[in-house]
């Protein structure tokens, strides 16, 4: 499974992948790299209502994802246990969303 981000060559700095310069050094030197796609739960909602869209996938969870590399990414979660403080690990990307499920 495939997550990149941005990486400053200058000074170290990961960044979110549509970004288009570094926002600590201000160099426009980014690299692509790839992440690991671990990390813990930092916090989450179920969603009963969803978009119809999404309907079919009701109720879902929606959970903020601390990476392994110092990122904050949203996600869909695959499973039924959830915790604050959970491992979880990149199941798959649909569409443009991240879905993650158990270690």
């Amino acid at each position: 499974m495939q997550m990149t981000a941005k990486y400053c060559s200058n000074c170290d700095h990961i960044l979110h992948a549509d970004k288009y310069h570094c926002p600590i050094c201000y160099t426009d030197e980014l690299e692509l790299m790839e992440l690991s796609g671990y990390g813990e739960v930092y916090s989450y909602t179920k969603i009963h209502a969803a978009p119809k869209s999404l309907a079919h996938l009701a109720p879902y969870f929606i959970i903020l994802v601390d990476l392994a590399e110092g990122l904050r990414v949203t996600a869909r979660y695959q499973g039924e246990d959830l915790e604050i403080g959970k491992r979880v690990q990149l199941k798959e990307v649909d569409g443009r969303a991240y879905v993650f499920g158990d270690v």
